[in-house]
């Protein structure tokens, strides 16, 4: 169960400790897996139509790959010659920007599976056309994008759903480009997790800083989680932002899968009040846990909140 954003939020930027913030952490799932129920026939349009991108850090990435090639062996071991075998069953990524890789994913009312080599092939697609009708479906099922305040913070903008795909709203550029329009060129954005994206058109260096903390509290403490680095919205796509303002680090070829998709219109949530909190983001960090970058890295991908499955 993914636990709510916004007292987290409220307990960071007003400096009470985050984990007084956090229910009681739910127990890993049992070490043994269960075998996936056969999924019903379905066509190639019904898969099509069901095909949205996911957002992946690249980090957590590894450890999917890791986990699913430990299964593939499993499964290789009878097989004569299983080279061509494993390729087909490898996930289907591309680059996005920085440390943020793109996964393919049907989802169904039963669950979503991830794309593999072999199931893009049998579609008669390349990674192109593939990523493009991946962008149409999200954009058509999910690309309005509701925008709440942060309490009484004017600055401060968050994008919380429960559909797994706050994060890959990013990919939807020319909605961004609308949202300019609203709120002023200089976007500066994170994405935590898949669920959660914090962002803002306030450029002063104090409130910048409180958003870099926000998403690293964010990143660590929720499920499914993307990256910990800000990004600023460019007429040419999203680039990683280095803390200068429109001097984003330049991502060499890693923008090419930001564009595409069809027009639409940005939506506002209406604002949550919400108590005064201090300004000073210094304070979110004084009297909290210490830091520890990598804590629960390791089981976190564990945790029961992840519905992703790859289909054999």
């Amino acid at each position: 169960m993914r636990k709510p954003l916004l007292p987290l939020l409220l307990c960071l930027l007003a400096g009470v400790p985050a984990a007084l913030a956090q229910a009681p952490a739910e127990p890993p799932p049992a070490a043994q897996e269960q075998p996936a129920p056969a999924a019903p026939a379905r066509s190639v349009e019904e898969e099509l139509a069901a095909l949205r991108p996911v957002l992946i850090g690249k980090r957590y990435l590894e450890q999917a790959r890791k986990r699913l090639a430990v299964q593939l062996a499993r499964i290789g071991r009878s097989m004569e010659n299983p080279d061509a075998w494993f390729e087909d069953n490898a996930l289907v990524t591309s680059d996005f920007i920085a440390d943020v890789r793109i996964m393919y994913a049907l989802e169904f009312k039963e669950g979503a599976q991830l794309v593999s080599y072999g199931m893009m092939k049998s579609w008669g697609m390349d990674i192109d056309r593939l990523h493009q009708r991946a962008l149409a479906n999200l954009d058509r099922a999910h690309g309005e994008i509701a925008v709440k305040q942060v309490g009484k913070l004017p600055w401060l903008y968050v994008i919380e759903t429960e559909d797994g795909y706050a994060a890959s709203r990013t990919l939807l550029h020319w909605r961004w480009a609308e949202l300019t329009l609203k709120l002023g060129d200089s976007l500066i954005l994170g994405m935590p997790t898949r669920d959660v994206v914090v962002f803002t058109a306030a450029l002063e260096p104090e409130k910048i800083g409180q958003l870099r903390e926000t998403v690293v509290t964010v990143e660590r403490h929720q499920g499914r989680p993307v990256s910990r680095k800000l990004f600023q919205w460019t007429p040419q796509g999203w680039q990683e932002f280095d803390g200068t303002l429109n001097q984003p680090v330049q991502q060499g070829g890693e923008q090419g899968q930001q564009q595409g998709g069809a027009e639409g219109k940005v939506v506002e949530a209406p604002a949550k009040a919400e108590a005064d909190v201090p300004r000073q983001a210094a304070d979110a960090q004084e009297g909290g846990q210490p830091r520890q970058e990598n804590a629960g890295d390791e089981n976190r991908h564990q945790q029961g909140n992840q519905p992703l499955q790859h289909r054999e």
